[in-house]
This record gives C-alpha cells, structure tokens and sequence, in this order.
C-alpha cells in the first residue's frame, strides 16, 4: 500500500514536470510607443536667391501691309519641269522711237494751231509761251519709254524666251550662256549657239539704284545649274 501511494506520487510529479515543461510562453504585446523607430533628420538646404529671367519676345513681323522686294519681278516653276523667270524691262524697238515723234508733232500741232489761229488772247507772246509749254508737256508724255514683262524659263533640255524662242541645250556645245555688261552698264547673255555667237537678251535698268539685272542673273546661273547640271549626269 505504501508503494503504490509512492508510485502515484511519482507519476504525479513527472506529470506535472511534463506540463510544465510543454507549456508555451503567451506572446506578448508590445505597444507601438515603447518601440523607437528611427526618424529621418532634415537637413537645412541654402537658399537660393533666384532672379527672374528676362527672355527676348521673338520679334514678329507686322501682320499689315508689307511690301515686296521683288518689284515687277518672279519666279515660278512650271507643269513642263521647267523654271519660269518673269522681269519688267524696257521695249527699245524702233517702233516705239517713231510713234512717239508722229504722237509729239501730231498733238503739239494741232494745239499750235489752235493757239496761233483760233485762241482768244491777243497777245502773241503769251500764246507763245503757252505753245512752249503744250509743247515740253507733250514730250515729257511721250518720251517715257514702254515697259513690258519678259519671260525666261529654264527646260531639262532647252531655254525658252517669251514662250517662242526655243534654244536647245545640246547645241551649246562652246559652254551656257553668261551675262557680260556692254558700254551702257546692262547685262547682256550671250554665248556660242552652233557655230554663231548670239545675243539671247538684254538687262536694262531703270535708275541707278535698280539691281534687277544681277538678281536676274544670280537666279538664271541658279536655274541653268540645276535643271542642266543635273540632266548632264
């Protein structure tokens, strides 16, 4: 009886032992305010005094009227591949030299007429002066000389003067042909056409500060190097 009370006793202890020894530790909570976490510093920056920047404003062109540089003058291409060169010059055929002298003694005739014959002043001076008056009026009318546009264009094979005068690149076999000044200051182009030297066409000016013959010929050496350079290879 004493051993079995000593047995239980034993196998009690051992119990015990064992469920001391198996039992989990609870978890514990931690509140977020024990923990210290690490804060980021802030580090002072310089200040930086920044000025305003002026920029310049594109300038603009004025949305008016603008007039064009290139007076009574153009270029153009055309349906043919060509480049058209359009310029005002002045028509000095003989023609002209005629019917102005016809139009001067027609008009300044019929006036002297009227004048010496059929005025109402008596005074023969004063008709007089007013004949020479009619008479400077009447020339400075007609001696302005014509005006007409020309037309040059520029062909892969050809060149083209007023649309009717065909020059054919393949038989400018001497070089193109060059603007050279004559003794009146124009700009004359000229070159060997065939077996010949030809004139093709003359550059007047107008006044002393007319530069059209040299942009003319800036942009006819442009065109002949493109459209027959370019042919040529």
């Amino acid at each position: 009886m004493l051993r079995a009370k000593r047995t239980h006793h034993v196998i009690r202890r051992s119990h015990e032992r064992v469920e001391r020894d198996i039992q989990v530790s609870r978890p514990v909570v931690v509140s977020r305010s024990n923990v210290m976490t690490p804060r980021a510093t802030r580090t002072a920056l310089p200040v930086v005094n920044r000025q305003p920047v002026s920029l310049a404003r594109p300038v603009t062109g004025w949305g008016g009227f603008q007039p064009d540089p290139y007076v009574d003058y153009g270029r153009a291409l055309t349906a043919e591949g060509g480049i058209l060169i359009a310029y005002k010059d002045l028509d000095m055929h003989l023609r002209h030299t005629l019917w102005r002298v016809f139009a001067w003694t027609v008009f300044t005739g019929a006036e002297g007429w009227f004048l010496f014959n059929a005025s109402p002043v008596q005074s023969f001076w004063i008709n007089l002066a007013c004949f020479l008056i009619v008479a400077l009026v009447n020339w400075l009318i007609v001696r302005k000389p014509v005006e007409i546009h020309r037309a040059v264009e520029i062909r892969p094979d050809c060149m083209i003067l007023e649309g009717a005068e065909v020059f054919w690149r393949r038989f400018m076999e001497g070089g193109w042909p060059s603007f050279q000044p004559d003794k009146d200051g124009n700009q004359v182009l000229c070159g060997i056409y065939g077996t010949r030297f030809v004139e093709y066409l003359t550059l007047r000016r107008f006044d002393e500060l007319d530069r059209a013959p040299e942009v003319f010929a800036s942009h006819l050496q442009d065109a002949m190097r493109q459209m027959w350079a370019i042919a040529q290879i």
